[in-house]
């Protein structure tokens, strides 16, 4: 019996285990569904228990030597000609720009996910604009492109990268599933715990994070600050082991590692702080809304586009330390009705804009549109 494939490409199995709503849709439809990405982690197991074939697929994701970007793309091809799949969904900046590529020699149609620029937008650099030119080039190929905030589509335009708006739509990032992540609100308790739950980068805006909590701590000393999350130490901007440990024996930070499951350490504290350069749509703000907690973000891309300030957390300014002290302030001495009311108006807005079924409905709307109906 012949079966439809679908293919996901993504640079880490971390990243690909946040679109597993979309995988299980297309199993439900009969799919047999596909996923190429490194063996990097704990997420490749728990993708194998969802009934997904898991290829082994590495890609370099910081790595700026155009041999190895050639040869990623010569694999792409070698890949999608072997699997033959219907459709290939794509997230980051090397799947989406090589795989749009690859699918384009093949005649094979490509949905790419643009979850955040990164830090090619942020820097001016000559890497940058090699980045940019790599996008204009790719991205012509690609049959459908979703941006996961208004910001990161607005610059896909201004710099030319996009020149058909017909063919790119909006996404709430990856949604946020309500059931898993359901409302428990805050605690009544006199000690206040903050997390950070994350990559460990200085892109997410660490250094001023401590900076700010060591202030904070001088005040108000029954706070605390969890940290969640792993290393990355390819990235341009990783945090060393080394550091994180030199907080941890300072007092000023509980590492916690990279957790298996966020909610059972999500559920016991107060805030959720994210006060990063640039996202695409932060799941870490994304899950502790659900479950109503308070969050405390900046006013950069993406990060912006989840909290309502004062509504339901605080909004500091980028790479701001004194504003980010003083949104962490305002949330210690805020009354706990307060706290409470807060985190379910953010329970609200993520019930009203980000559940998870509207990621799915929008790209059925799209596959729909490439391949037919796939469902009544």
């Amino acid at each position: 019996m012949f079966v439809k494939k679908i293919i996901f490409i993504d640079n880490t199995a971390h990243h690909v285990y946040g679109q597993l709503h979309l995988m299980k849709y297309f199993l439900q439809l009969g799919y047999e569904v596909i996923v190429a990405i490194p063996m990097d982690s704990l997420f490749v197991d728990k993708l194998k228990h969802e009934d997904i074939k898991i290829l082994n697929f590495n890609v370099d994701s910081k790595s700026i030597n155009p041999l190895k970007d050639c040869v990623l793309f010569l694999r792409y091809l070698k890949l999608f000609y072997s699997v033959k799949p219907e459709l290939i969904c794509s997230f980051t900046i090397k799947p989406n720009l090589y795989g749009s590529l690859a699918a384009k020699f093949l005649g094979l149609p490509i949905v790419a996910n643009v979850t955040g620029l990164g830090y090619v937008f942020i820097r001016d650099s000559f890497v940058s604009k090699v980045a940019l030119k790599l996008y204009r080039f790719c991205f012509k190929f690609t049959d459908f492109i979703f941006c996961q905030n208004h910001d990161d589509l607005e610059a896909l335009i201004k710099h030319r990268i996009l020149s058909n708006k017909n063919k790119v739509g909006l996404l709430p990032g990856s949604g946020v599933n309500l059931k898993k992540f359901p409302y428990v609100g805050i605690h009544s308790s006199g000690n206040i715990q903050f997390m950070y739950s994350g990559r460990l980068l200085w892109d997410k805006g660490i250094r001023e994070l401590i900076s700010a909590f060591r202030i904070v701590r001088q005040k108000y000393p029954f706070t605390k600050l969890i940290f969640i999350g792993n290393y990355f130490p390819s990235n341009p901007a990783a945090i060393s082991p080394e550091i994180i440990q030199g907080w941890q024996k300072e007092g000023l930070i509980e590492y916690k590692g990279m957790v298996d499951n966020v909610f059972d350490v999500m559920k016991d504290i107060d805030c959720v702080i994210l006060p990063s350069y640039r996202e695409g749509m932060p799941r870490s703000l994304l899950e502790a809304s659900s479950i109503g907690k308070p969050i405390i973000t900046v006013d950069s891309v993406g990060c912006k586009d989840v909290v309502e300030d004062g509504i339901t957390g605080y909004m500091a300014k980028v790479a701001d330390v004194e504003t980010l002290v003083i949104a962490m302030s305002k949330f210690i001495e805020l009354p706990f009705d307060k706290k409470l009311e807060m985190g379910k108006n953010g329970r609200a807005k993520m019930e009203r804009e980000f559940d998870q079924q509207i990621v799915i409905d929008k790209y059925v709307q799209v596959v729909n549109n490439l391949l037919g109906r796939l469902v009544d």
